[in-house]
């Protein structure tokens, strides 16, 4: 079985590949057929599955691999307010913040977001360990539209749509 940090290592190396192979011209993003998409525009949002932590007395944590590949004439920026988390589960929802810089994509170019290093949210309060498996609405508003990105309990996949 392989380490959380070797699969993170792995991961980050071949996004960074397909990246470089975008950027040159060797085609578009690869895209996981676990990973959410949404396209507002000529921008196109990717959402991997993410890795969730907390819970048990810890703020609940959302880090994941997000791309933004731009193939607008515009400079993409979105700023760290315009990224929000929504957990639910039955009886609770909890709001989770973005806690990183604001997103930025020049014209033409894929920038990859890896995990805690460049795409992190969490709760601003610590969350009883039994919230920890609910659903998570990962919501980024750009250019007056909301890529919407939804993880469930099935743990397989994550679901992306516009507003």
């Amino acid at each position: 079985m392989i380490d959380r940090r070797t699969f993170l290592k792995l991961s980050a190396g071949a996004l960074v590949l397909t990246a470089a192979g975008a950027l040159t011209g060797c085609g578009d993003t690869v895209i996981d057929k676990t990973s959410g998409v949404a396209k507002i525009g000529d921008v196109t949002f990717i959402c991997a599955t993410p890795f969730l932590g907390g819970g048990d007395n810890f703020a609940l944590t959302y880090c994941t691999e997000f791309t933004v590949q731009n193939n607008s004439a515009e400079r993409v920026v979105i700023k760290p307010e315009d990224i929000t988390c929504i957990f639910r589960e039955s009886d609770t929802e909890e709001t989770l913040y973005f806690k990183r810089n604001e997103l930025i994509a020049a014209p033409g170019q894929t920038v990859v977001y890896n995990g805690s290093q460049k795409f992190y949210l969490e709760t601003k309060e610590r969350i009883p360990e039994k919230n920890s498996p609910g659903t998570y609405e990962l919501r980024v508003r750009y250019n007056g539209k909301t890529a919407v990105f939804l993880y469930g309990n099935n743990g397989k996949n994550v679901t992306g749509r516009v507003e």
